[in-house]
């Protein structure tokens, strides 16, 4: 007579944190991978077009045509000020419905592993910014600003920003 026990099976272990559950945990309910890549693209296409202009008219092109490097401050700096369009750009939509542009015209939103809201500061201070800080840092951070999105590959979905930040991705209904 045969076990169901498998000594070989890895175990199984809750992804979440203790005393958190989570609403509804089907695959139906997470947004997809390719709704949250397109949704991703949007954004940065939205604060692309509000910032390359002036990156354009500051001869910030001009210098990568003469292969010129940046240095870390200017670098550090558009990257500053990307995150600020993308901050006015979807700063209301994240306050009132924890939506992005993009997210918002994708059908998708973010909230809390308990399937709740997620506070504004929360969705800027603890979920993006840090990114956008660490892609700054040389070598490491391109590292880890690569890594982030390699976690969506996961049952759950959730890069590295979503457990960081207690969120998820959940296509709205």
């Amino acid at each position: 007579m045969t076990s169901p026990f498998n000594p070989y099976e890895p175990p199984a272990a809750d992804a979440l944190e203790p005393g958190i559950t989570r609403a509804d945990d089907s695959p139906q309910h997470l947004a997809s991978l390719g709704q949250r890549w397109l949704a991703a693209m949007i954004d940065g296409l939205l604060a692309a077009i509000v910032v390359a202009p002036i990156q354009y008219k500051l001869g910030v092109f001009a210098k990568y045509a003469a292969k010129v490097e940046p240095n870390f401050w200017e670098n550090a700096g558009w990257a500053a000020i990307y995150f600020a369009a993308w901050l006015v750009e979807n700063g209301y939509f994240l306050a009132t419905s924890s939506q992005t542009i993009g997210k918002r015209m994708v059908g998708i939103r973010i909230e809390n592993v308990a399937g709740g809201r997620t506070a504004f500061w929360k969705l800027v201070l603890v979920r993006n910014l840090p990114f956008s800080c660490i892609g700054q840092i040389p070598v490491i951070g391109v590292v880890l600003v690569l890594a982030d999105p390699l976690l969506i590959f996961r049952k759950d979905r959730r890069c590295l920003h979503d457990h960081l930040a207690g969120t998820q991705v959940v296509r709205v209904r």
